[in-house]
């Protein structure tokens, strides 16, 4: 999981989730707010997409949640 802020100052968190046929999602989860995104991370399995995740900086984290969508539960 790792933390970091929007554009707007906005404080998220970003945690990969095992999706529906092998898919990895990362979800987004907005602090004190009820909005949480997702998105297909693109990885082979979750060990890669860990590791993918950490090495990803803030700005790629914020450039990854604006090509986000909303969790449809």
């Amino acid at each position: 999981m790792r933390s970091f802020n929007d554009d707007n100052g906005n404080p998220w968190q970003a945690a990969l989730m095992d999706g529906s046929y092998g898919n990895i999602l990362l979800m987004f989860t907005r602090l004190g707010a009820d909005d949480t995104r997702q998105r297909v991370f693109d990885a082979d399995c979750l060990a890669d997409a860990e590791q993918a995740l950490a090495a990803t900086d803030d700005a790629g984290l914020r450039k990854l949640l604006a090509t986000s969508e909303p969790w449809a539960v």
